[in-house]
């Protein structure tokens, strides 16, 4: 338990301004071509690992568990997706009442970014009053 309670304590409150700095970090340093694995679950979520391949800002290839799937416009998966991702969660943050929260209740986005390159490590999202929480976590990144 101790080891969680480490690693969430990195988590750090996801805001504006924080996530159009990393996103700008990773734009300056995106790199041409990537392999990105990641792990997301939560509460009303499958748990699932998605391995993505992209190449020039486009996603190549993208699995779900192992199987091939096709991309969905805004859910790719790739880094900028997941920046796409963040930016919608953080404008559903302000309206509770839309993931189920009870009059009252806030939502609790953190997240942490890699500071040289913006990518995302982790994120986690927590709704007050609900079970309705998210958390995902960038595996892997590797550039070719």
């Amino acid at each position: 338990m101790l080891c969680l309670i480490v690693s969430c304590a990195r988590l750090q409150p996801l805001t504006v301004d924080a996530l159009t700095q990393a996103e700008a970090k990773w734009k300056a340093r995106r790199p041409e071509f990537y392999r990105l694995v990641i792990e997301m679950s939560g509460d009303r979520v499958e748990t699932g690992r998605f391995e993505v391949t992209v190449r020039s800002g486009h996603v190549v290839n993208l699995k779900r568990n192992g199987l091939e799937i096709r991309p969905n416009a805004g859910q790719d998966y790739s880094m900028d997706g997941l920046f796409h991702m963040l930016e919608q969660e953080l404008g559903l943050a302000e309206r509770p009442a839309t993931l189920g929260a009870p009059e009252g209740y806030s939502v609790y986005l953190n997240a942490r970014f890699e500071d040289v390159t913006g990518q995302l490590i982790r994120y986690r999202r927590i709704v007050g009053g609900t079970s309705n929480s998210i958390y995902i976590r960038v595996l892997e990144l590797t550039q070719r």
